[in-house]
């Protein structure tokens, strides 16, 4: 079996961070990569890369590039790749082109990994083909 490494990233590497002794309820959209240590509820959308330190407390449906957990998360998330470390524990419905669990993590929950429309794409209605008239 391969190991698994999570990458480390430090503070420094992160536009936003949402420290420790902050929590937050409500939608967060985010164009650069950010970092939660503190408490969310809601919603997040990132077009770049979300990491959940091993001290967040997450309850938030997620929809970001890369997806890097430490913490607690519970929610529908949706990304390129997800991470799921050691500390993780995670709750709930993972959709992913690639998913890395390391060892120890605890995920409770279901998983769809691959290549899958974006929710946008599969909502939109079918074109429809103009009918033919046989004269």
């Amino acid at each position: 079996m391969v190991d698994v490494r999570i990458k480390n990233i430090e503070e420094s590497d992160v536009d936003t961070l949402l420290s420790d002794d902050m929590s937050f309820e409500g939608s967060i959209k985010l164009s650069r990569p950010a970092m939660i240590k503190g408490q969310v509820t809601g919603k997040i959308e990132s077009d770049n890369n979300v990491f959940i330190e091993k001290e967040a407390d997450v309850k938030a449906d997620i929809n970001a590039n890369e997806l890097s957990v430490k913490g607690n998360l519970s929610g529908a998330v949706q990304a390129s790749v997800i991470e799921l470390g050691s500390s993780a524990v995670f709750s709930g419905e993972i959709k992913a082109k690639s998913l890395a669990m390391e060892s120890g993590c605890t995920f409770n929950g279901s998983s769809q990994v691959g290549d899958f429309p974006k929710a946008a794409e599969s909502e939109a209605p079918a074109e429809e083909t103009p009918a033919q008239s046989e004269e």
